[in-house]
């Protein structure tokens, strides 16, 4: 899929030097959009893809946003923590050793892939499109 960005009407309108120098930021909002959406797709999928005897550690599957100065922006999908297994009465903390035995994490990663290539093509190309003088041909 190819996406063109026809910036003509801002010529008319006056509006294109601030359209392109907004760029940027909108391509940035739409990237954390779809960091975002992408995340909970790979959640969901590998909560298909994972082992289920008590349903603990699918259960335990979340996606987290976090960390320190440029990276407040990292987006992980996790597994473990949070939720006691009923069989052991203790926090699942058996995630890695499950993924790697039976990988659920890097097969639902695969899969996702697909769409989330077409997720940040799509939120990104809407984030620019909502700038005055700017079509994004699709």
């Amino acid at each position: 899929m190819t996406t063109v960005l026809d910036l003509t009407d801002g010529w008319k309108q006056g509006t294109i030097k601030q359209s392109i120098a907004n760029i940027p930021d909108k391509l940035l909002e739409g990237a954390e959009q779809a960091i975002m959406d992408a995340a909970y797709l790979v959640l969901g999928y590998a909560q298909i893809h994972v082992r289920v005897e008590t349903g603990s550690l699918r259960d335990s599957g979340r996606v987290e946003r976090g960390g320190q100065g440029m990276h407040w922006r990292e987006v992980r999908v996790r597994f473990g923590g949070y939720v006691t297994n009923p069989k052991t009465g203790k926090l699942v903390d058996y995630a890695a050793i499950i993924e790697e035995r039976y990988p659920y994490l890097r097969p639902a990663m695969q899969e996702a892939e697909p769409e989330i290539r077409m997720i940040v093509n799509r939120i990104c190309a809407d984030q620019i499109e909502t700038l005055q003088g700017v079509t994004v041909m699709r």
